[in-house]
């Protein structure tokens, strides 16, 4: 828990770092060349995992706090992350609320996005009764199958396989 709340202490200082005088441009969609950083955590019991994805591909999961896994995406992935970064709803979804649930042992999802054109934070609940932002859920689970984490899919499906990194 402690790194996640490193990482979204630390991301706006990365995105005032990005360019300098460089006017920020909006609504437009936030294109490949992002810092991401997916966090989930939540649940019974409860877990805390988080993902950071750097604009080269190249990534590093945490599970409470420590240091679990690194990697880099494949082409497939980083096309598909590219597709779901450049989708116009993506600024959309930052912009609606996404209110909490009636699920308390629910998982939490927080998605941010720092790019030089503008920077993007979504959260939601992983919960029956609310709709996830298509958009933003879509690149949450590509990142979670993606980093070797246990995602909400592979949970609901029984024990976790550990992928290599």
């Amino acid at each position: 828990m402690w790194a996640a709340a490193v990482v979204a202490a630390m991301l706006p200082a990365l995105a005032a770092c990005s360019g300098g005088e460089q006017a920020v441009r909006d609504p437009g969609p936030v294109e490949h060349g992002a810092l991401i950083n997916v966090v989930r955590n939540g649940g019974r019991p409860f877990r805390d995992e988080s993902a950071m994805v750097l604009p080269d591909g190249s990534w590093r999961s945490y599970r409470s706090g420590q240091d679990k896994a690194s990697g880099t995406l494949t082409p497939q992935q980083q096309a598909q992350l590219t597709a779901l970064l450049t989708d116009p709803r993506l600024r959309d979804e930052g912009r609606q609320s996404h209110p909490p649930t009636s699920c308390p042992d629910a998982f939490r999802v927080w998605l941010y996005v720092v790019h030089p054109d503008g920077n993007v934070t979504i959260g939601y609940a992983e919960c029956p009764d609310a709709t996830a932002p298509p958009v933003a859920a879509g690149i949450a689970n590509l990142l979670m199958d993606a980093t070797d984490w246990v995602g909400a899919r592979a949970m609901a499906a029984g024990p976790a396989v550990h992928q290599g990194a």
